[in-house]
């Protein structure tokens, strides 16, 4: 079943899959100039899945740090004819400072929205991260598609166009057009905004 799930499940929206099958692992580290995320989850259960957060957003004003325990849920999966769908919540507790202050409580929340076909994808993600000093947060959508099919152990290759802003940061919304590359259980992820931004995600399960 493994291979069936990745083949079709995680096609696109494998950059943040934050819920995998029962007993794997997923790593997921990159990020931007001005934002970097690294988060390594297990999930315990098809549908359940707890690991470690760790964010920095840094800018001319500020540098913030967050670093956390978090807990995904996937809360529901549409399996359909020729589609999928898929709703995530996630919830961390932990740690944040800006530069020169001490560290101090903070939380995280987190959505994902993604549907997708052999060939067409779209997400909706916000992450929210608060403590008495810092509040940040980052809310993307994607629309994409696939030039070609392939199976599992083939490469994949998807197109994807991601709108992204992120509060605090000095560009109210950011345009990424994107390149996504997996085959198996590794994937990667290039983009560049169109300010000249490079992005850079990769990750991989086992």
């Amino acid at each position: 079943m493994k291979p069936l799930i990745f083949s079709f499940g995680l096609a696109a929206s494998a950059v943040a899959h934050p819920v995998s099958f029962e007993g794997s692992y997923q790593l997921m580290l990159g990020g931007t100039d001005s934002m970097q995320n690294f988060e390594l989850y297990h999930s315990y259960t098809p549908k359940t899945a707890f690991g470690l957060h760790l964010m920095r957003f840094e800018d001319e004003r500020d540098d913030d740090l967050f670093a956390g325990l978090q807990h995904n849920w996937l809360l529901k999966r549409w399996n359909l004819p020729d589609a999928q769908a898929s709703l995530y919540l996630g919830a961390a507790a932990g740690i944040a400072k800006q530069d020169g202050d001490p560290w101090a409580p903070a939380g995280l929340g987190f959505f994902r929205a993604d549907y997708e076909t052999r060939r067409i994808y779209t997400a909706f993600e916000t992450k929210l991260v608060g403590s008495e000093d810092v509040s940040r947060g980052v809310t993307s959508a994607s629309v994409g598609f696939a030039p070609y099919k392939a199976e599992f152990e083939q490469l994949n290759t998807w197109l994807i166009l991601q709108f992204e802003h992120v509060s605090g940061m000095e560009d109210d919304l950011s345009i990424i057009p994107k390149i996504r590359l997996f085959k198996g259980n590794y994937f990667l992820e290039l983009g560049c905004s169109l300010e000249g931004a490079p992005q850079v995600n990769f990750m991989v399960h086992f």
